[in-house]
């Protein structure tokens, strides 16, 4: 499809998706949300697609909604009396669906949408230059983007219920210590950092990343004793593939070789 709020690159097996709207900060309208919802699809089914990393054009992430958008929709409803259409779940639901590593790099401003799109990805990092508020109250809202189940259980309730009360602005040195975000680096090596950690995961054998993703977002949910007994049968399976079988060959292989190297010196 042609994009113009998204852009797209891949390598090695390595899908950059960057949000391109830097004239208002990267905030979701129609078209970037129709937009990163069919690109999720389309990577979803390219087999060549490892992993995913999200970050922003220009200087932020994202801004959160449209405001102006809103603003119009709000008119619209006091006008007609028409319930207010601002998208749906369908973004939402192609993130929780993928079924590949996605890692989110937070370049800068991560505000509403921006701070909670990131908490559906598997791994975040930030540039030092992030920052991060979950500013729904602020404006009149409640927090969406799945971010009331995940932000408690990433951070505690107590943290999770003081930046949704308060929609207060937080650094990315607060974001790290409170467990919003894996790693905070400089600037200029944001996209390094998240493209390094992407190859080395996209390096893994595939079949068995996408199960270890599922098994990990399932367990969230599910008492122990029963996802115990899920992760044995998952567990079983993988040890019946040729992908696993492969990738034992590969590693007795590794270690073959450095012992042989060892003995050369």
């Amino acid at each position: 499809m042609q994009l113009s709020s998204i852009l797209l690159t891949e390598k090695s097996g390595v899908a950059l998706v960057t949000l391109n709207r830097p004239e208002s900060l990267n905030a979701v309208n129609d078209e970037l949300r129709i937009e990163l919802t069919e690109v999720l699809k389309e990577l979803e089914a390219n087999s060549n697609t490892k992993v995913v990393v999200v970050t922003g054009a220009g200087k932020a992430f994202s801004a959160g909604a449209d405001l102006k958008q809103l603003k119009s929709l709000y008119e619209d409803f006091r006008q007609s009396g028409m319930t207010a259409q601002y998208g749906g779940p369908e973004l939402a639901q192609a993130f929780f669906s993928f079924s590949k590593p996605i890692i989110a790099a937070v370049n800068g401003v991560a505000v509403g949408w921006g701070m909670t799109m990131p908490l559906a990805c598997d791994i975040r990092i930030a540039s030092q230059k992030a920052k991060f508020s979950a500013a729904f109250v602020r404006v009149g809202v409640t927090p969406e983007f799945g971010s009331s189940y995940l932000l408690p259980r990433l951070i505690g309730y107590g943290l999770a219920a003081e930046l949704v009360f308060t929609g207060k602005i937080i650094n990315a040195d607060e974001a790290l210590r409170m467990g919003l975000v894996n790693k905070v680096v400089q600037p200029d090596e944001l996209l390094t950092e998240a493209w390094s950690l992407a190859r080395i995961i996209a390096e893994q054998p595939t079949e068995a990343l996408k199960h270890a993703k599922a098994l990990l977002l399932g367990g969230m949910d599910a008492g122990l004793t029963q996802w115990v007994d899920h992760e044995a049968v998952i567990f079983k399976e993988r040890m019946e593939s040729e992908e696993h079988y492969q990738a034992v060959l590969g590693l007795l292989a590794e270690i073959q070789a450095k012992e042989m190297s060892k003995r050369s010196l």
